[in-house]
């Protein structure tokens, strides 16, 4: 890559009343790139969009951190977490945030200054702040990423996600892993299930579908071996909250048959969040997704809510194998939830022993041309 296509110009010598104004042409080789950009082809960062411009999810922004609160680190596009600086400039997406142990944030209507509300790399209006966290770390946008035409650079024309749908097999298993909150034991669980079913032999294909962006959970299932990991960011979303009805259920659809051409056994897929969050609520009151999901492994923090998600789930028509997380590491809370539910709890031992994989498979497929001999 020469010099010259490692710089940016200014579009627009029109500047924010609040935007420090930089030295252009601008040397983007100091600039650290946030985890959600990783699809964007850097060569086609050319221009700074500044002035009345109002930002969109998924628009590429440049930043200044300008004082460093709960996130001091910036986790990049290779998963390295970078520590920042106050004056680090780096370049990240718009996209709104929910996430009751952290944030909510909202996208602004201007390029005033506003927050990073995850490490992953998402700019965006700090309203909510759990307790448990610092405020958010501030930052101040410094323009809009623009491609050589002025064009504003967004995280949807980069989707890398498989568009050719013919020949995918129907019959390939999908297990939904869903949860009563954040930090339920959602993602450890998808990873045991990948491990279990590596460890017998089985492709396996993950997807998170929603949530906001971060490399955590990627990385954890490749750690467990699994064949083709993906998220929502492969889709041209920094993260789903906010996002319509009709939206979610076109990525779900995008996911799936992106995962089914990369020639897996059986598909592993995590909802974020807990089953009351408004995207999560409405993907899984939908009939879509319940004819598509093969069975569902629900986990809890505790038992009380355990019951009520499973209730609520099979309620829906969701046929659920059983209860881990964070439950089923608790010897109280586990004999709580067996001594009132029929469902049996599944950990990590469970789920990774040798043979639960080849159990799994076989029960999944078993059910599946049960229903197509219909």
């Amino acid at each position: 890559m020469t010099t010259e296509t490692r710089r940016i110009k200014l579009l627009s010598e029109k500047s924010h009343a609040k935007t420090q104004k930089l030295p252009f042409p601008f040397d983007l080789d100091g600039i650290k790139r946030s985890f959600v950009t990783r699809n964007v082809d850097f060569a086609d960062i050319k221009t700074l969009i500044t002035g009345e411009v109002k930002p969109q999810a998924g628009d590429l922004v440049l930043c200044e951190v300008t004082r460093l609160r709960q996130h001091c680190r910036l986790e990049k596009v290779n998963g390295r977490r970078s520590r920042m600086f106050v004056k680090d400039k780096i370049i990240v997406a718009y996209g709104h945030r929910y996430a009751p142990d952290q944030f909510e944030g909202i996208i602004p209507n201007n390029l005033d200054a506003c927050h990073l509300v995850a490490g992953g790399g998402i700019a965006s209006f700090m309203t909510e702040k759990s307790p448990k966290v610092k405020p958010a770390t501030e930052i101040q946008p410094l323009g809009l990423i623009g491609d050589k035409n002025g064009q504003i650079i967004n995280l949807a024309d980069y989707i890398v996600l498989e568009t050719n749908h013919d020949n995918h097999s129907s019959n390939i298993p999908i297990v939904v892993v869903a949860g009563s909150s954040m930090n339920a034991g959602k993602t450890t669980t998808v990873a045991n299930i990948i491990k279990g079913l590596s460890n017998d032999g089985y492709k396996v294909g993950a997807a998170k579908v929603t949530g906001t962006g971060s490399g955590g959970d990627l990385w954890h299932f490749i750690d467990a071996g699994v064949k083709c990991a993906i998220d929502f960011t492969d889709a041209g979303f920094a993260t789903t909250y906010l996002m319509s009805n009709a939206r979610l259920l076109k990525t779900f659809d995008k996911m799936v048959n992106h995962l089914k051409s990369k020639a897996v056994d059986i598909i592993v897929i995590e909802v974020a969040d807990g089953i009351l969050q408004r995207e999560t609520k409405a993907l899984l009151e939908s009939k879509t997704i319940l004819e598509a999901t093969t069975a569902m492994l629900y986990t809890s923090g505790d038992s009380s809510s355990a019951l009520f998600g499973t209730s609520w789930l099979e309620n829906l028509g969701y046929d659920v194998l059983g209860i881990s997380g964070v439950v089923s590491s608790n010897p109280l809370g586990s004999r709580e939830v067996t001594e009132n539910c029929d469902l049996p709890i599944i950990g990590k031992k469970e789920l990774t022993q040798a043979g639960f994989g080849y159990r799994l498979f076989e029960r999944l497929s078993k059910k599946i041309a049960a229903a197509s001999s219909k």
